[in-house]
């Protein structure tokens, strides 16, 4: 996305939602309350739901319409590294509305997909890809917050009950036996005029609908990091200040971050991707033999979706288009160059081998003729010092205070390479685990001011206790920014780890 400053909650809902995999997460933070403002004053948090929802429900569906949304597999991970998980399938979103009934917004969508099942029951196992059609409508109040530590905006909207979701299974579920009472009973249920396999089409209608609606209930969060100027999406919601993780680091702008498992026969879309100038691919096969990413125009490879769909058991002839990498079974990253294109683009993941294949791959968003661009190198740094970890106990075993108890925390910044004092916290009593959120003065050079050492000690009213040191060298600042932890280790020749630093880093390039 363009990289101009923009109020961070009217700029997120301007993100192309569909470049990103939807994933699970966790019950949300409310949005900060702000006090009734007098007349011509701030806006009340009633007043910003509002303007927000106004401006996002017209968005909404020019940005899902088209869009090929992941779906990720079975699996208990939620949280921000949902958005690691590999989607298995892909929706197609053909149908979309979204108006507004008072300050919440009422989004109904449809259209075509398919997703891996592997599941057994009773002796029988489904193993295949699944054509389906699904159509989806949920209510949702929009919330908005901003985490000042972290420089992240986020936008929930947040399901009203009564999320509906139906899955209509498309072509032939086969369900083969696992044994030999399975086989018996399969070949009785045929005899008796009722078929293993209509029952598993079914059950695969009934399960199928019950995850997404579970899913969508979840909820849905966009975020904005200011730091590094990346927005995101994810079905589910996560904590203010939080963004998903994804497979590669937001250590320069991307369009999509992903990670896809292929089955044979089968494939996964990406995208659309923007290619109005080149973009630079990165890919790295993870698991299987072998897998081969190809472009296409959106139209040729919507052709070929509604072709099946009309005929599941047909074998229209699969849409045409470049070869961008084939993927052996090394491991090493793949840097290649999406080239400009005349039409909307689609990348097209397929296993080349007789094995499924996990891949990981991101594209950036800015334009490249070649290999990916360094991102240059900041010159100054401005450090906020979020917070300390110290073990419950000293080198020696004992509590930090004399009488038990936590460790009377303080930190002191000192610059090694422009010799000085630079910040010094005050005491935070009986606390492990203290959180700072205190801003280093100034910003800092990294030629001249670093390597800082951070010296933690117990500060007791009596005496100071060492407790550990670190230090951040210039080299350890990351080109876009961001959160670093450092270890804590003891004074002396050991270097006992008793503890971490989080910090979080604004790069300047002044």
């Amino acid at each position: 996305m363009p990289r101009r400053v923009v109020p961070p909650c009217l700029a997120l809902v301007f993100v192309t939602c569909a470049h990103n995999t939807p994933q699970g997460a966790i019950t949300p933070t409310p949005a900060h309350t702000v006090s009734e403002a007098p007349s011509g004053g701030a806006a009340t948090e009633d007043e910003l739901t509002a303007l927000v929802s106004e401006v996002l429900t017209p968005q909404l569906c020019p940005r899902l319409r088209g869009s090929w949304l992941g779906l990720p597999g079975e699996g208990d991970v939620r949280g921000p590294a949902a958005g690691t998980l590999p989607s298995v399938g892909r929706w197609w979103i053909r149908t979309c509305e979204a108006r507004r009934q008072g300050d919440r917004i009422e989004l109904t969508m449809g259209g075509q997909g398919w997703t891996w099942v592997d599941r057994e029951s009773s002796g029988f196992r489904v193993r295949q890809y699944l054509l389906f059609d699904a159509e989806a409508s949920l209510g949702a109040d929009v919330r908005v917050g901003y985490d000042r530590a972290r420089r992240v905006a986020s936008l929930w909207m947040i399901p009203a009950p009564g999320v509906t979701a139906r899955i209509t299974p498309r072509g032939v579920v086969t369900a083969e036996p696992t044994g030999f009472f399975a086989s018996v009973l399969g070949t009785v249920a045929q005899v008796a005029g009722s078929s293993v396999d209509e029952r598993a089409r079914t059950q695969a209608a009934e399960l199928g609908s019950e995850r997404l609606r579970d899913r969508l209930a979840t909820g849905i969060t966009m975020t904005f990091s200011m730091a590094t100027q990346q927005a995101d999406f994810m079905v589910g919601s996560l904590e203010r200040g939080q963004v998903p993780e994804r497979p590669f680091p937001s250590d320069a702008p991307w369009l999509v971050n992903q990670r896809s498992m292929v089955w044979p026969g089968g494939l996964d879309v990406i995208g659309p991707v923007d290619v109005s100038a080149p973009r630079t691919l990165e890919v790295a096969l993870e698991e299987g033999d072998g897998a081969v990413l190809r472009t296409v125009c959106e139209e040729a490879l919507g052709r070929y979706v509604d072709a099946r769909f009309r005929d599941p058991t047909g074998t229209p002839r699969a849409p045409s288009g470049g070869a961008l990498v084939e993927l052996g079974p090394g491991r090493e990253l793949r840097t290649v160059t999406v080239p400009a294109g005349t039409c909307p683009t689609l990348l097209l993941l397929s296993s080349s081998q007789a094995g499924p294949a996990r891949v990981r791959y991101r594209v950036l968003s800015n334009p490249t003729t070649g290999a990916a661009q360094e991102p240059a190198r900041p010159r100054a740094v401005r450090v906020l010092l979020v917070g300390a970890r110290v073990r419950p106990t000293n080198p020696s075993g004992r509590d930090w205070d004399l009488v038990g108890g936590e460790a009377d925390v303080q930190v002191t910044v000192t610059s090694l390479g422009h010799p000085r004092t630079v910040d010094r916290t005050t005491v935070f009593e009986n606390n492990n685990n203290p959180t700072f959120n205190r801003w280093l003065p100034g910003p800092l050079d990294l030629a001249e001011d670093l390597p800082l050492r951070f010296t933690v000690t117990d500060d007791d009213s009596t005496s100071q206790e060492p407790i550990g040191q670190a230090d951040l060298a210039a080299a350890q600042v990351p080109s876009q920014g961001g959160e670093v932890t450092l270890a804590l280790r003891a004074a002396g020749a050991t270097g006992e780890p008793v503890g971490s630093l989080t910090l979080r880093l604004q790069a300047l390039a002044r």
